[in-house]
């Protein structure tokens, strides 16, 4: 349970890491469109004739580059339009100038917003796919792991003339080092559910269990196929096959025998 924990706190973790380097590139994106807009300001309306009766209000907001800057990201952040509206025919007599500013506004604000959330989005997006694919390969490297191990395990314990061990021997020797080694993996079990996967392993009905019918039960619960009932679909299945291609061989060998007859 605290592996689970801490695991989905790295995810939390390296996700806020993910959104504050898409911020990171997106604050310089939006600081050179703030520089270029900036130096637009200043050139157009931030220098105009003292008489102009709007000069002192436009030079107060785009005197310089900095303090245009600083102007437009207020704008950017809390759009406030009635303030240049508050001045008498500012707006109306600069069509141009409305323009601006309702563009700076709508794209600045609010492109800005869904761009820092397409791109947070989109890198979340594909690391979430490098983190399955990599926890892809990590399942595929230790199924291949378990798999070597189940074969040891099976290769140890008391074997007759086929390489088959007996339930009892299964059950007794070889479950609590498949415990082990579930644990050591981190496998979801129960000990109650792995005694009854004894009596599943035996596919062909005869009390004994060989080193592929062995194996394919224990990988079969570790790829998680936990439900004893699927497991007894299968063993159930693979005794009547058994049993229907003994019955095959011996209506054969009563049909050649009766033919020689």
């Amino acid at each position: 349970r605290i592996v689970k924990f801490l695991k989905q706190l790295y995810l939390l973790a390296f996700g806020f890491l993910e959104a504050v380097q898409a911020m990171f590139w997106v604050s310089i994106l939006m600081t050179v469109v703030l520089y270029v807009c900036s130096i637009i300001m200043v050139r157009t309306v931030g220098r105009l004739p003292p008489d102009d009766p709007h000069a002192e209000f436009l030079h107060k907001q785009f005197a310089d580059i900095r303090t245009s800057m600083l102007n437009l990201f207020t704008l950017m952040s809390a759009p406030d339009l009635p303030q240049y509206a508050s001045q008498d025919g500012l707006l109306f007599q600069r069509p141009l100038l409305l323009l601006f500013l309702i563009a700076f506004i709508m794209i600045g604000s609010f492109g800005m917003i869904a761009l820092l959330t397409g791109v947070i989005s989109e890198s979340m997006f594909e690391k979430n796919q490098l983190r399955v694919e990599e926890a892809r390969k990590e399942q595929d490297a230790l199924m291949e792991v378990l798999q070597e191990k189940a074969e040891r395990i099976h290769s140890r314990l008391n074997l007759n003339d086929k390489g088959e061990a007996s339930a009892e021997e299964v059950c007794r020797k070889a479950i609590p080092q498949i415990v082990e080694l579930f644990d050591n993996a981190m496998v979801e079990y129960t000990e109650s559910s792995l005694a009854q996967l004894v009596d599943c392993m035996d596919n062909t009905g005869n009390g004994e269990i060989d080193s592929d019918e062995f194996v394919h039960a224990v990988m079969t619960y570790a790829n998680g196929v936990k439900p004893l009932s699927i497991q007894e679909v299968h063993h159930n299945v693979m005794v009547c096959n058994h049993k229907l291609d003994k019955l095959n061989t011996d209506v054969e060998t009563l049909l050649e025998s009766m033919q020689k007859g």
